[in-house]
């Protein structure tokens, strides 16, 4: 990972917890879509994260002080509802880990009692734990394989925290099979629920202006619309053939004996 601060002249006062911007490099050859974690409207400058997930990633995580970055497209997507929830839980799988950050820190400052749950297949896909842990009450980590902290799944811990806490939030982070898990428990608490679709590959050359999503009969173009929307009202059926692939490690909900989502 390597965090940019880039001095641009986009709308830095538009910008919004849960926007995001596009990233073009010299050529136009490698683009790629990534949070914005901070801004300064003093310095003029924006602060991102780069994840080397794919090649355009490991492209701009190349780059080195000084270096231009001749597109900024932005921002993009609906903002984050941030206010003084009470409890609030929130999931970050993998690469959605990364968008997760500045939402946490914006639900820190509100004053909320966060418990974080970070997963991933993988140790390596632990990230940002450090900074997590400063603005979480509490985190529980995942991992498919068990190589770092407990060996579970999303769902078995999110079943034993609900049943614990009173949830007053819940928000996740992740690929569309981890929204479709969280969502088949929020439903059945009542707990209302906003959703980040994080998608690895997201990027004009990369097929960014088809990821779209079904939500009560209406079609959101995720990458015009943003990642953030409602959780209660999407279509799942869709949503898991069109994304599903974007998980390590497929998941069904059936395993969890949970109720069927209505589509």
């Amino acid at each position: 990972m390597v965090k940019f601060e880039i001095r641009t002249s986009i709308a830095i006062n538009e910008i919004r917890i849960g926007h995001y911007v596009i990233l073009q490099d010299e050529k136009g050859e490698h683009e790629i879509s990534v949070p914005v974690v901070k801004t300064d409207p003093e310095k003029e400058t924006i602060t991102v994260i780069v994840h080397s997930a794919n090649d355009a990633a490991k492209h701009f995580a190349e780059l080195n002080p000084g270096n231009e970055i001749v597109g900024i497209e932005g921002p993009f997507g609906y903002p984050a509802q941030i206010e003084n929830f009470g409890n609030v839980l929130c999931i970050g799988r993998e690469q959605g880990i990364v968008p997760l950050l500045p939402v946490l820190t914006s639900l820190h400052a509100a004053g909320n009692r966060i418990i974080t749950i970070l997963s991933s297949p993988t140790k390596e896909g632990i990230i940002l734990e450090n900074e997590i842990k400063a603005i979480s009450d509490e985190v529980i980590t995942l991992t498919d394989d068990g190589s770092y902290g407990e060996k579970g799944s999303v769902c078995q811990v999110m079943t034993q925290t609900m049943r614990t806490n009173i949830m007053n939030q819940v928000i996740a982070f992740g690929p569309a099979t981890t929204i479709q898990i969280t969502c088949a428990h929020t439903i059945k608490y009542n707990i209302p629920t906003q959703a980040i679709l994080y998608l690895k590959n997201a990027g004009k050359n990369t097929g960014h202006g088809i990821f779209k999503v079904s939500i009560c009969g209406s079609t959101r173009v995720v990458c015009v619309d943003g990642y953030n929307f409602n959780a209660y009202y999407p279509n799942f059926g869709e949503m898991i053939k069109r994304f599903g692939h974007e998980e390590e490690i497929p998941y069904k909900i059936n395993a969890c004996n949970e109720i069927n989502i209505p589509l």
